[in-house]
């Protein structure tokens, strides 16, 4: 007699919680690709170390200065330096290669792939 009670109960959470889930339904991002070794565990580490900053700030600073969809990310050793690299396809279609300094949420470089 105690199951529809919580049925009821489960259901109204869910529906409550369908609206703000389903943005980020559609943000669905790619996972974090192995580039020399630097692996999503390894960036877990370094997060969890406070050697760089996790990826949802990385990509509010991302997003504050480009549009577009992402359609890659990895995180790279540059000249000494952990970077998080993101090609990002524009409105235009036009492909871009942003570097950002993992540990500092600083752009680094931005280079337009179809200018080559």
């Amino acid at each position: 007699m105690t199951t529809r009670p919580v049925s009821i109960l489960f259901c109204a959470a869910l529906a409550l919680l369908a609206p703000a889930v389903a943005p980020m339904a559609q943000q669905a991002l790619p996972q974090l690709e192995p580039e020399d070794g630097l692996d999503a565990g390894f960036a877990r580490g370094a997060v969890l170390r406070g050697e760089i900053l996790p990826l949802d700030q990385i990509l509010k600073i991302l997003r504050a200065e480009f549009d577009g969809q992402i359609v890659e990310i990895q995180l790279e050793l540059e000249e000494g330096i952990l970077t998080y690299e993101f090609d990002i396809l524009s409105p235009d279609g036009r492909l871009f290669e942003v570097e950002i300094d993992a540990a500092s949420g600083k752009i680094l470089e931005v280079e337009d792939e179809d200018d080559d």
